[in-house]
């Protein structure tokens, strides 16, 4: 059958509508002898191959091109287009796809990653047993664009996942190194077939064992898995100098096709035996630091969530309760280890400060100390800054909760260095759409482990921070940005803040604590810079 030649989509999604008539004759004009080219997107950044959602540069696709008819002949079979430069922009590698003569419309199945021997777009075999390259078996579909004729409007090739994943998070609590750790999992199928037009996933074969993917820091274990039910719940089985250990995750039911699972474990490593804490579970969000099981289990510490009271009303997550901000608690101390939060235009307003002091009500008062006074020889320091939250009365009340003080020096820290920190925070996140900040108060050093109190209103004490930190990480430009800084809580003569800079790798291995465990994307290299905003 002959065939006519049109770029199938090129232009980007943000070309103004008064501009699309001119340019659709000049770029169907150029590209009539490239035959029918593709833009693309990875629509799910949870769930992208690539954690940024960017292909990378000769990313290769295959494309089967169907009549739009009850019979959906085909009319091209497995055709490889590669995007150079990894922009998601498809050419063809050899002879490209040309519209039908007669202007009938045609369906386009596309998907990743490229095979050469697939003929039949219903029978895409699936094998994972081997998961050291993750890219080559994470199989994606695009089959949006349907209907198709010479004069379609533009549109987006948009690709998902029809397996799962799961990321191992691993962190070594002893200080030696995990190199060499093995990580595997039993009692799952790894082959299968799939229909690329309508994502089914059909298992087959034995299930077996087969081992996850371990990068060379030994910091994170990943693999593919492919959608199926559970027994029971997964669990994974650790290696390390001939000594084991099996973990339970939380996952249970069934494997979700296009869901990543994402699990945390600490490990500890010493005299021959591999002891492990996984993540408790527990709700959390972007900026929410890791806590462990065993962490939760103590009957001092609480994790705290405080919500707006307000709801988001688009209609993806239409009704969900917006949060204000989480904390971890020590009761015995009478002050939190952190509070974490998010910052965005949406919860600056004009409330101001409500100098609202008062007791949390998520906690029995006896567990919190009484601040009504203020702290004798200290500021009533804020973790979470009033200034961060002014979008109303009652979301800027929450703030002077008295679990959400600590014993601060006044003059020379809380309103001077600290004060100027807080002010660029809230600068900071006009680059980006969202800020994710998490502070901190540490009542030791790795050198002094003393804690010194200071007395409430009622005789109780509370804790003194030897220092206070914060974490930050945005993202701009498509690519996360990451900082921290550490400010002693001490008197300053100065106000330059950037004199406790020092990367969120360096903050974690001081304080103790995992940031960012469920980002993938924010990884150890970006952790590990060290630059002002």
């Amino acid at each position: 059958m002959k065939m006519k030649s049109l770029l199938g989509i090129v232009l980007s999604l943000s070309i103004l509508q008064s501009c699309q008539n001119d340019e659709t004759n000049i770029i169907q004009n150029e590209v009539n002898n490239k035959g029918i080219t593709f833009s693309s997107i990875i629509d799910d950044a949870q769930n992208s191959r690539a954690y940024d959602t960017s292909w990378e540069a000769n990313d290769v696709i295959g494309v089967f091109m169907l009549a739009n008819n009850s019979d959906k002949n085909v009319l091209a079979t497995n055709i490889p287009y590669a995007t150079s430069k990894g922009d998601g922009y498809f050419v063809s590698k050899n002879s490209p796809i040309y519209y039908p003569e007669d202007n009938s419309a045609v369906d386009f199945i596309a998907y990743y990653p490229y095979s050469e021997t697939i003929s039949d777009y219903k029978n895409y075999p699936i094998d994972l047993s081997n998961q050291t390259k993750q890219n080559a078996i994470d199989l994606m579909t695009a089959v949006n664009l349907t209907n198709r004729q010479l004069a379609s409007p533009q549109g987006n090739l948009q690709f998902k996942h029809l397996l799962a994943k799961l990321v191992l998070n691993l962190k070594s609590t002893s200080g030696s190194s995990l190199k060499g750790i093995k990580a595997s999992i039993s009692g799952l199928q790894v082959k299968g077939t799939a229909n690329l037009s309508d994502g089914t996933i059909t298992p087959s074969g034995e299930a077996t064992t087969f081992s996850l993917f371990i990068n060379e820091e030994a910091t994170q274990a990943e693999a593919i898995l492919l959608p199926q039910d559970l027994s029971g719940k997964l669990k994974i089985k650790l290696e390390q100098n001939g000594q084991s250990k099996e973990i339970e995750t939380e996952i249970s039911g069934n494997i979700e096709q296009g869901n990543k699972y994402i699990y945390n474990v600490n490990v500890n490593y010493q005299g021959g035996e591999i002891t492990t804490d996984p993540q408790a579970k527990y709700t959390r969000w972007t900026e929410t630091p890791l806590i462990t099981e065993s962490q939760l289990a103590q009957p001092n510490l609480q994790y705290i969530i405080h919500y707006t009271g307000e709801t988001y009303k688009s209609s993806t997550l239409n009704g969900v309760k917006i949060r204000n901000y989480s904390m971890l608690y020590d009761t015995n101390l009478k002050m939190a280890y952190w509070v974490a939060y998010p910052l965005c235009s949406w919860y600056i307003g004009d409330s101001g400060r409500t100098g609202a002091w008062g007791y949390d009500d998520k906690l029995a008062t006896n567990l919190q100390p009484n601040l009504s006074g203020g702290i004798n020889g200290y500021d009533r320091g804020h973790q979470i800054p009033s200034g961060d939250r002014t979008r109303s009365y009652s979301i800027n009340a929450q703030t002077f909760y008295y679990t959400n003080m600590t014993p601060q020096i006044g003059q020379k820290m809380n309103q001077a260095i600290w004060a100027d920190l807080e002010n660029a925070v809230r600068k900071w996140y006009s680059a980006t759409d969202t800020l994710f900040v998490i502070t901190g108060a540490m009542p030791t050093t790795a050198a002094d482990k003393t804690i010194k109190y200071a007395q409430d209103n009622d005789g109780k004490n509370i804790a003194i921070p030897k220092y206070y930190f914060k974490v930050l990480a945005r993202k701009v430009s498509g690519q996360f940005q990451t900082v921290a800084y550490k400010l002693d809580n001490v008197s300053y003569s100065h106000r330059d803040y950037n004199v406790g800079i020092l990367s969120v790798k360096e903050l974690e291995e001081m304080t103790g604590f995992t940031f960012f465990p469920d980002r993938p994307e924010i990884t150890e290299s970006i952790k590990s810079q060290k630059t002002a905003w």
